[in-house]
């Protein structure tokens, strides 16, 4: 039976290294190193992680995921600490998948927080200050 939620098969048996090294190939080279990075900060810091299966889920479940919004998700999460706080691969991969609901209401919070940026007024009259000269000499050829 297939998990609807992490697409886990409990019906067949997996070799799970060589599962992790196919998703890994999957995926673009930049979101390889940040993913490598997760696993081995998630791993030294909370014990109950430390092992194939746990990374197996976590990868099989992102792997659908927009690599940029994989490695933004992954960025803040280290950024924060939450692997220092035992918050493991299934807190970051709710962030993952979490963050395309998300994403209209933090743009809004980010508005109020911080504002639009000023229009982009054009003033009026001559752009080039009525100057049509180059300012440095065209070389000729020899």
């Amino acid at each position: 039976m297939k998990c609807q939620a992490c697409g886990y098969d409990t019906s067949r048996s997996y070799n799970y290294s060589k599962e992790i090294l196919q998703m890994l190939t999957a995926m673009p080279s930049n979101t390889i190193t940040y993913v490598k990075k997760l696993a081995k900060e998630v791993q030294q810091n909370i014990p109950s992680e430390y092992n194939q299966k746990s990374y197996f889920l976590f990868l099989k479940g992102i792997e659908k995921a927009n690599p940029r919004v994989t490695e933004r998700a992954i960025e803040h999460y280290l950024r924060a600490g939450y692997h220092l706080q035992g918050k493991g691969f299934a807190y970051i991969k709710a962030m993952i998948l979490n963050e395309k609901k998300n994403v209209a209401r933090k743009a809004a919070n980010e508005y109020k927080r911080l504002g639009r940026t000023p229009k982009i007024i054009k003033l009026q009259g001559d752009e080039n200050n009525g100057s049509k000269k180059r300012k440095t000499k065209i070389k000729k050829p020899k």
